[in-house]
């Protein structure tokens, strides 16, 4: 028998993105390590109105309207306040988590904040 023993610590490996009361959009241990994100990448948000999905584009350089991804103790946040504001997503009331999916084709990470089966690629 060939066995693999687990060694990682964290919480949890399943990708979860999160909205947070603060106007942040977090990504959990999982996803930056499974994404391999890294600290101070630049990254885009977008919103599709119509499936309520926000999308995470990591792109190579500073553009308008980009933000810095902030890697710490395993998290990132991503601060999107004016974000939600723009596109009147509501974020005050407490932190939610979601499943979060990559489309490899488009590169970006996506999260549903309406239905998680909504996404599909």
């Amino acid at each position: 028998m060939d066995f693999e023993f687990f060694k990682e610590e964290g919480r949890g490996y399943e990708p979860k993105a999160s909205i947070r009361k603060q106007g942040q959009i977090g990504l959990n241990q999982g996803a930056v390590t499974r994404f391999k994100i890294e600290n101070n990448q630049n990254v885009v948000l977008g919103y599709d109105r119509n499936s309520k999905t926000i999308a995470i584009k990591f792109v190579d350089e500073a553009v308008k309207g980009s933000k810095r991804a902030v890697v710490r103790s395993g998290n990132c946040s991503i601060s999107a306040k004016a974000f939600f504001d723009y596109f009147d997503i509501p974020y005050k009331a407490k932190t939610e988590s979601y499943s979060i999916k990559e489309d490899t084709e488009e590169g970006l990470l996506v999260f549903s904040v309406f239905k998680e089966d909504d996404i599909s690629f």
